[in-house]
């Protein structure tokens, strides 16, 4: 396996050997199951009746694969579907009349897709395997030792590396930074692929002199983990492309692994979470049950008085989103959330025109009991909490293409430094120039 790897990193100069390079790692290195034939089918629920009925092929069959949730009236809804279940699931929704149409024809050319090799130098240009990030991190953090150390804060289920980057101008500690991290469920490749870009690029303009990043990162600390779920990761690569949870058993039954961001101690088990170990939203059998969850919870909360913001990446729906999700309440801090949130999509869109919403999670998307957000925010009193939903809107879904990257990362970015500077405001750090 690490052989291939390293070839595939080899033919990335060498345009003749690019094909073939593609065909042979995608054999050997994709996910054992074969998505040829699987749809994504999206469907319009227009009454509480459609809701129920795509609820009940949710929990009726296990072969559906829920893309989006069932949750709210004019919302669509994506299930990925075997062929063997096709027109079961049409079936279904007609005699329901549940308007549907299908989103993707074909899953695994997607697939395919995602995993070739950027024939150009750029190394943020592709999808990677969890090896190739944490051996990114590495070099990034030894080619820059002024402005990167590298932080192993722990080990995952299955005794994987839990690699944070710091990044931070000038030795003396500060009063205020925070906190990103992408890959918290493990198919959502756009999110650890968006966040090394950001780490690159933060580095990037501080060495090129750019006021804003210069600032910015004399007066903050940052921390940046690339992926959160190793394990989950790991396995979308060699086992199971559309993977999402943990990897850890569940006692008394044969389904593995925890949803991540329905594990965290605060309003653990309520609305959006499921008990069932077979659920891809499944809370685990306690909060906290998930050894990767409960370091970064503790390394958050042994840094609260540093870590002023937080924002944990997902894909896809491009939304960006504030607490509560346990609850549709608004907190006491909305106001200043939701005009944080207003600032960054505002910048986001500026750069290609791509459109997000904005507003509570559980409001904006869908209850989700257990977050992370809720709990940075609830728990360790990291008022710019936040949880955001990256490109696209459901063309591609879980598979965008790997052209898409730069510009998720370019767009992301932007937001990104108007967020920082909101931390360096609210922590009445030194005024920033933009």
């Amino acid at each position: 396996y690490q052989r291939r790897v390293r070839e595939r990193q080899r033919v990335r100069k060498n345009p003749m050997k690019l094909a073939i390079c593609i065909l042979l790692f995608s054999l050997c290195v994709a996910s054992a199951v074969d998505f040829s034939g699987h749809k994504v089918i999206r469907a319009f629920p227009k009454t509480v009746q459609h809701l129920q009925v795509l609820r009940s092929l949710r929990q009726g069959n296990r072969a559906l694969d829920f893309w989006l949730e069932p949750n709210a009236i004019g919302r669509p809804v994506d299930i990925r579907v075997p062929p063997a279940h096709l027109e079961q699931l049409k079936n279904s929704l007609r005699e329901s009349a549940v308007h549907f149409s299908v989103q993707i024809e074909d899953v695994e050319p997607l697939v395919q897709r995602q995993l070739a090799t950027s024939a150009t130098d750029n190394f943020f240009a592709s999808y990677h395997t969890l090896e190739e990030i944490q051996g990114w991190a590495k070099g990034f953090a030894s080619k820059n030792p002024k402005l990167v150390r590298l932080i192993n804060i722990g080990k995952s289920y299955e005794g994987r590396d839990l690699l944070v980057l710091k990044i931070t101008a000038g030795k003396n500690k500060k009063n205020a930074g925070f906190w990103i991290d992408g890959g918290i469920h493990a198919r959502e490749w756009i999110t650890p692929a968006t966040v090394i870009y950001m780490a690159n690029q933060l580095v990037v303009d501080y060495n090129n002199g750019n006021q804003t990043v210069v600032q910015l990162l004399n007066n903050l600390e940052i921390y940046v983990m690339p992926v959160f779920n190793v394990d989950g990761y790991k396995y979308t690569w060699t086992g199971d492309r559309m993977w999402r949870k943990t990897r850890s058993p569940n006692a008394g039954s044969d389904c593995v692994g925890t949803d991540p961001n329905r594990n965290w101690d605060f309003q653990w088990g309520g609305a959006g979470a499921d008990p069932d170990p077979c659920s891809d939203a499944y809370y685990g059998a306690k909060a906290f049950s998930e050894i990767e969850v409960k370091t970064v919870a503790d390394f958050i909360f042994t840094n609260r008085k540093v870590i002023k913001g937080y924002i944990n990446f997902h894909s896809y729906s491009q939304l960006w989103m504030s607490p509560w999700g346990y609850t549709d309440d608004y907190p006491v801090d909305y106001k200043v959330q939701n005009d944080v949130s207003k600032s960054c999509v505002q910048a986001l869109k500026a750069v290609y025109g791509t459109e997000y919403s904005y507003g509570p999670i559980a409001t904006t998307i869908y209850p989700a009991s257990g977050n992370s957000a809720d709990w940075t925010y609830g728990n360790s009193s990291v008022v710019y909490s936040y949880g955001v939903e990256l490109r696209d809107t459901g063309e591609y879904g879980f598979v965008l293409p790997p052209d898409q990257i730069v510009p998720s990362g370019i767009e992301t970015y932007e937001a990104l430094k108007v967020f920082a500077l909101a931390i360096v405001k609210a922590s009445r750090n030194v005024a920033i120039s933009n």
